[in-house]
């Protein structure tokens, strides 16, 4: 089935184009996180409506080719998979929004930098939708597991950013207006955002487990 084949291609390439993008607004984010004066808004939004077109289209042209060839076995678990995937890949997009939304909400000066440690999150959050995406491409059902793994270090990372920031120094700080409550409470919306965005990774690693091996690992752990 030449023609078949031809349009799993085009449908691979469709997909590598959306994961590039999804991965290049979670880049924006943690450029963001690292220096706030960067301004990327107007660019993550105009992607953020073209990773929405993108899902729209792919999901399209997936149910087209499921009821057109009927296909069986790995190429059903392939058009799947996508349709999967897409989803996994608009919510990152959509998690990032949320994360410049969230920097907005600081009322301190851009120059201003936010919490080291959050900042080492965003890079590490970055770091596994980049893997995420490689695991899918590559069917590395190996990498994908590794990915996964990083996850616990995410989680605990949320929990300290989110403690240290509601830590009795911190209140008092507010209390007695040397700190911004807005700063604090902001990076407390952008550990959960990030630590959102991992989890979509993850769930994109188990789509390759279960794309290379057949093995359903979706609701194996949290995410």
């Amino acid at each position: 089935m030449k023609k078949f084949d031809n349009e799993l291609d085009d449908l691979q390439d469709r997909m590598a184009k959306m994961a590039t993008l999804a991965l290049s607004m979670v880049e924006l984010a943690t450029a963001a996180v690292r220096d706030r004066t960067k301004n990327v808004r107007a660019e993550v939004n105009a992607a953020e409506a073209q990773l929405d077109q993108m899902q729209t289209e792919i999901d399209h042209e997936a149910v087209r080719m499921l009821t057109v060839y009927s296909p069986v076995a790995t190429q059903l678990r392939y058009i799947l998979v996508v349709t999967h995937i897409t989803a996994q890949l608009e919510r990152i997009g959509d998690q990032v929004i949320n994360v410049c939304e969230a920097l907005d909400l600081m009322q301190t000066e851009v120059d201003h930098r936010v919490q080291t440690d959050l900042q080492k999150m965003a890079g590490l959050v970055c770091s596994m939708v980049a893997d995420a995406a490689s695991a899918y491409f590559q069917r590395d059902a190996e990498k994908a597991d590794t990915t996964r793994s990083h996850d616990d270090v995410i989680d605990a990372m949320h929990a300290q950013i989110t403690k240290k920031l509601l830590s009795d120094e911190v209140l008092h700080g507010v209390l007695k207006g040397t700190q911004d409550v807005a700063d604090a409470l902001a990076q407390i919306l952008i550990a959960r955002h990030l630590e959102r965005i991992a989890d979509q990774a993850v769930n994109i690693c188990k789509e390759v487990v279960y794309l290379v091996s057949g093995d359903d690992v979706r609701h194996a752990g949290s995410s």
